[in-house]
């Protein structure tokens, strides 16, 4: 405030005093300057256009630095041309035509009065600079500041510091404000800064800077302006306020606008409806690029917001809360009656989400809606949503052209457009209900609160069919009523057939009932029911009846298989009720129960029970001679927390009767047993251990009759000693295991060689329970099972148990940078409770057990060693580039001791080895029969050696090179040094190629090393040999095969045409040749929509000569042909041909029609195995497949439905 200072300052001397009514004048210094003041009073009279000093009480003349400078005091007075400034103190600067002013400041100019406590006035500039309460008005305007700038002859200035303005009923309030008055103009135009305030009877607008120009009663408000306009905010980046006549006409923010308001309303009372609950304060806010408000009378009519228009208001219904509407758009109007919100409309690309009050609403769930364009009337709570309306509430969803909601009665109405819309497309009313097939009609009713509705005129799906009904209501969610109603699978508008009836009755997810039903083929009535049900599951599992099939063969007789139940009872589980008679055979009784929860366990109990009758004739006597057999089986899974894991598998039967008389094979009817295995698993990931423990029971079902002399299937033993298990049990038995982990493990980037070591480890512990029957030497030539006085079979008992640890170090390495090398060792060692103990007779060892604890380990070592090798032969043949070939050669070494010999010259007391008498080496292993099994014997010190070839072209495709596989050829064999002879085993060799892409071709050979004496039939350890004394492997087995398709395309028109380019051959994968398959699921899908003819062909050639005397060769070819005859016929031909007997084995013709909801199928095998006729018409939909007219014939025979 250094300006403020400078008044302050004190006289450097005491000024002059005047006194008025005398005619002399007293002056305490007049001396010598008294001459100078009456010569500067003489020039300031001649002086037109300067600033006169009419009046004074005292004036005082000084020198000052050399100037000269006038002090005054006592009614001051100053003048210059229509400007006139008073005072009680001041100075004169004449020289500067400078005034200042102290005391009881006024300035008067034009109807202008400026008040203040001290006052500079620069004549020269015409300005005035005014501080201590300054104040200037007029008639029009009223201006207060800290301080204050004007210039006289503009009538204009600078006010700074609490500045306030007043004019036209509006109190301007700010840091800084310039302004300007027009001579012209009623007001001042100004420019406000810092704080602005702008302040009138119905709104206060606050920025950081303020323009307005009065000549166009325009205001500009800038940087965070903000205006409340009756408890509304409005701000934005830039406002722009628009009055005439001192009234707010239009209100315009370009940039970020956005609007709030607060709003304030009860809760209703939970206890009593009637009832205020507590007090509740929301804020509706709007926001979005550009804002304009248009107003009457200085109130609010219209609000219009665009770019991204956002809005949320709070619904009240007499004070009481209801809900909140979030909702946006491109644009946003709204318009206000009476300050209120009346009507709100959404353009362009509308959306929105209605949450209503839990208390005070009947609706429960929130309504999500969007169209493009929607229309709120508030007063009267109706929501119009216009063009492709969308509405979901809770789990339904509808979708129109038009849709109405009038939110006090909970009603919606669903329209394809707006009645009198000429403009719009209309879109039918469809509505989705999660769980339920879409329903669409011409109109829709619906109410957001019961939830029910009505359609006219409706139109849904189930499963593969469509349901229409003149009128479509609902009872309940689950319930639906249809009139005059029609069923069919047919996606025609008029259907090939039709199910119709007057009254139906849909309970979702369960049943449709129906009455009467009457069966449409056309528009013609072929039959019809008095009731109808059938399931409704939308796709989901159901209960209901399983047809059963029916036929005739040889063993069964004439039979009925799979006539059943299925029953759905839960998500969770499941259970199957199936039945089967066979006039030769009996009956079956089945019972499969599937459970599961997803992500926790699943299972399966299933029950069989089979019932062997009789074969009389008489049918009072079918229960004699009865056989029952029963199983029962359950399989459990189970996935718990933290990767643990139960599993079991459990299987009672109480007789084996039924198989052993229809077990397909002996081997089959013998092997009759209850199995039962349950385990327990848990893993580690991180450590990389794992733990399992298991139970395992085995019991034979037929041990009875296995041992009794008198059955078939009596097991007759040849020597003493023979065991027969009767049951078999482990438990406990577990394992651990360590999975493959670092010696010396590194995060490094680069690694030492040490760093790749690895180990892992595992150790398994079984217990074993069996009893069983011993066989005994009854004489010299017979022999039987052990029994008593009784003849019952007497049972022994073996238990035994062991530990088996295992481990291996491998340690990979890179050689030279390319030669991988892979070192391996493996241990195992086995540890048991017993061991055999053979005492030598001189012949043979005699036989005992030796309790207490034995180890036996054993291990073996192997080293691997492979690279790749890469070549490139630049060959520019047509798009092909270069030729690569990718050999790899791997070697390998292996060795495992005879741990029967001493290893490493120790011996390890496994096995013992006598000489009988006639110099044979008679063996006792110890461990022979234990958990340890038997030990190992052989010496094997092998060498692999294999090789992979793999060639490849590089060829241009369009800007881009492409890698394409021409040829693979791989080899191995193996050489076993410590073999007596033949060390080398067979060469084995395969070449797989796929010829442009078109024609796959595969070859495998095998070939010996050695000769074959074919007069003894057994290989020879001599080399076979050329003439030239040549080693040349012997080719023993051999096989080629090849297939491939080819096509060609229907005719179509230009509009339909393929590019030229477009591949029409493909390759068959299935070698071995096409099967015979369901011929008409082949035939659906045999051909493309485009394709007129396809031809599969594969090829299969084997030759083997492991007796070169007696080679054996076969040839098949396998072919399958169809051919498009029209676009809906479609006839297929299948042959196998055996080339070498030159012979038809078996040929089939099949006819396919597309009827489209129908279809038509004949399929002829005219010979062979699978000789006979098939003709059926069906209607495709698998919900009515047993709608069909079937005739079947030779293979396919049995009663037809």
């Amino acid at each position: 405030m250094r300006f403020i200072q400078l008044f302050l300052i004190k006289p450097l001397l005491d000024p002059l005093h005047f006194k008025e009514g005398k005619t002399g004048v007293v002056s305490y210094r007049l001396g010598k300057n008294l001459f100078v003041s009456i010569l500067f009073l003489t020039s300031a009279v001649l002086a037109d256009n300067r600033l006169r000093l009419k009046k004074a009480n005292v004036l005082e003349n000084k020198t000052i630095n050399g100037e000269s400078v006038k002090y005054i005091s006592g009614n001051v007075v100053f003048t210059k041309g229509t400007l006139t400034l008073n005072c009680q103190e001041g100075r004169h600067y004449e020289k500067d035509e400078l005034a200042v002013l102290y005391r009881n400041v006024s300035a008067l100019q034009e109807g202008r009065t400026l008040t203040c406590d001290t006052l500079k006035f620069y004549s020269r500039e015409d300005r005035i600079f005014s501080i201590g309460s300054p104040h200037i008005w007029d008639k029009d305007y009223d201006l207060k500041a800290d301080s204050l700038t004007v210039f006289t002859e503009q009538d204009s200035g600078v006010a700074l510091g609490n500045v306030i303005l007043i004019q036209k009923g509006q109190v301007i309030t700010a840091n800084r404000i310039e302004y300007q008055k027009d001579k012209v103009q009623d007001g001042v135009s100004y420019t406000a800064i810092g704080n602005v305030t702008i302040e009138d009877s119905s709104r206060i607008a606050t920025c950081g800077r303020a323009n307005y120009d009065r000549t166009n009663e325009i205001t500009v408000l800038e940087i965070e302006p903000e205006i409340k306009d009756g408890g509304r905010i409005l701000s934005g980046e830039k406002i722009v306020l628009t009055y005439k006549e001192e009234e707010l006409k239009k209100l315009h923010i370009p940039k970020k606008a956005f609007a709030l308001t607060p709003i304030k309303g009860y809760q209703q009372s939970q206890v009593d409806s009637l009832a205020l609950g507590d007090t509740l304060e929301f804020e509706d806010n709007m926001e979005g690029s550009r804002l304009t408000s248009f107003f009457k009378k200085g109130r609010m009519d219209s609000l219009r917001i665009e770019g991204m228009a956002k809005t949320l208001y709070h619904v009240f219904e007499d004070s009481i809360y209801q809900g909140k509407n979030n909702a946006s758009g491109d644009t946003i109007i709204m318009t206000f009656l009476d300050n209120e919100l009346d009507r709100l409309k959404i353009m362009g690309g509308s959306e929105g989400k209605y949450i209503p009050d839990s208390v005070a609403n009947d609706v429960d769930f929130p309504v999500i809606y969007a169209a493009d364009e929607i229309q709120y009337r508030l007063k009267d709570e109706e929501t119009d949503f216009e063009g492709n309306a969308s509405i979901k509430h809770d789990k339904t969803n509808l979708d129109a052209g038009f849709v109405t909601v009038n939110w006090q009665s909970n009603m919606l109405n669903a329209l394809p457009k707006l009645e009198g819309d000429t403009i719009s497309e209309p879109v039918l009313p469809v509505i989705k209900e999660d769980g339920r097939d879409p329903m669409s009609g011409d109109a829709m009713t619906y109410n957001l609160k019961t939830r029910k509705g009505r359609v006219i005129k409706g139109h849904t799906t189930a499963d593969d069919g469509f349901y229409t009904g003149k009128q479509i209501r609902n009872e309940s969610q689950k319930v639906f009523f249809i009139e005059n109603s029609t069923y069919t699978t047919c996606d025609l508008d008029t259907a090939h057939f039709h199910f119709e009836s007057n009254r139906m009755k849909i309970i979702q997810n369960n049943i449709v009932v129906a009455r009467p039903i009457i069966l449409h083929l056309g528009q013609i009535p072929i039959f019809g029911i008095p009731l109808g049900i059938f399931p409704h599951k939308g796709g989901q599992r159901h209960s209901g009846w399983i047809m059963p099939s029916y036929g005739d063969n040889r063993n069964r007789g004439q039979y009925i298989q799979g006539l059943g139940f299925y029953w759905a009872p839960s998500e969770y589980w499941d259970s199957k009720f199936s039945l089967g008679f066979g006039d030769k055979q009996g009956a079956t009784f089945r019972i499969n129960t599937m459970y599961r929860m997803r992500y926790k366990f699943r299972g399966s109990l299933n029950f069989f029970n089979r019932q062997y009758l009789s074969g009389t004739d008489d049918i009072m006597d079918l229960t004699d001679d009865r056989n029952t057999s029963t199983t029962l089986r359950w399989t459990h899974r189970q996935e718990m927390r933290n990767n643990q894991s139960l599993n079991a598998n459990v299987t009672y039967s109480t007789s084996g009767d039924y198989n052993k008389k229809y077990g397909l094979s002996e081997a089959e009817r013998m092997d009759q047993k209850a199995i039962s295995n349950m385990s327990y698993s848990k893993r580690w990931p991180k450590a990389k251990n794992s733990f399992s423990t298991n139970y395992y029971s085995n019991l034979d079902l037929l041990i009875d009759e296995k041992t009794n002399p008198a059955s078939n299937y009596y097991v007759m033993p040849t020597r003493s000693g023979t065991q027969i298990n009767i049951e078999n049990q482990t438990f406990p038995k577990f394992s651990f295991r360590h999975g493959q982990s670092n010696f010396f493990p590194s995060t490094a980037a680069k690694k030492k060689w040490y760093n790749t070591i690895t180990w892992n480890y595992g150790v398994n512990f079984t217990n074993t329970d069996r009893d069983y029957y011993e066989s005994v030497e009854i004489d010299s030539a017979t022999f039987g099972w052990d029994a008593d006085s009784l003849g019952v079979p007497l049972k022994q008992n073996e238990q035994n148990n062991g530990w088996i640890h295992t481990s291996s170090i491998n340690a990979p390495q890179k050689l030279f940078k390319y030669i991988s090398i892979n070192p391996s060792i493996s241990l195992k060692s086995a540890w048991v409770n017993e061991t055999k103990h053979g005492v030598w007779n001189g012949s043979t060892f005699e036989d005992s057990v030796k309790q207490g604890f034995a180890a036996r380990t054993t291990g073996s070592f192997s080293m691997n060693a492979n690279t790749q090798i890469y070549g490139l032969l630049p060959i520019p043949i047509g798009p092909v580039r270069a030729i690569r070939h990718v050999m790899s050669p791997t070697v390998g070494y292996s060795w495992t001791p005879d741990f029967s010999k001493p290893v490493f010259g120790k011996d390890l007391g496994y096995v013992h080895t006598e000489t009988d008498g006639s110099g044979n080496e008679i063996v006792y292993d110890r461990f022979s029969g234990t958990m340890a099994g038997n030990t190992p014997r052989s010496e094997r010190k092998s060498m692999t050696f294999g090789m992979n070839n793999v060639f490849q072209a590089k060829v241009k495709k369009g800007d881009e090179d492409k890698k394409v596989d021409l040829l693979s050829w791989r080899m191995n064999s193996s050489y076993n040094f410590a073999a007596d002879s033949m060390n080398l085993a067979n060469l084995r060799s395969s070449l797989r190629s796929k010829i442009a892409g078109k024609l796959n071709l595969d070859l495998s050979m095998t070939h010996d090393f050695y000769q074959y004496d074919m007069e003894r039939n057994r290989r020879t350890a001599e080399f076979n040999k050329n003439g030239d004394g040549m080693i040349t492997p012997r080719l023993t087995s051999a096989r080629l095969s090849t297939g491939f398709r080819i096509s060609g395309k229907s005719w179509t028109d230009a509009s339909t045409e393929v590019d030229e380019e477009t591949d029409t051959t493909a390759t068959e994968e299935d070698l071995a040749g096409p099967g015979l398959n369901n011929p008409l699921k082949s035939m659906r899908n045999t051909l493309g929509k485009k394709q007129l003819w396809n031809t599969n062909l594969s090829l299969s050639y084997s030759y083997s000569a492991a007796n070169p005397a007696n080679p054996t060769k076969t040839f098949w070819a396998n072919s399958t042909s169809t051919i498009n005859v029209t676009r809906k016929w479609r006839v297929s031909y299948r042959a196998r041909f055996d080339l070498m007997e030159r012979d038809l084995v078996n040929h089939s013709f099949s006819i396919y029609r597309d009827l489209h909801c129908w279809e038509l199928s004949l399929n002829w095998t005219p010979s062979g195995l699978g000789q006979g006729i098939n003709f059926k018409l069906n209607v495709k939909s698998p919900t009515l497949q047993d709608i069909k007219i079937e005739k079947k014939g030779g293979v396919y025979s049995g009663a037809g439905l």
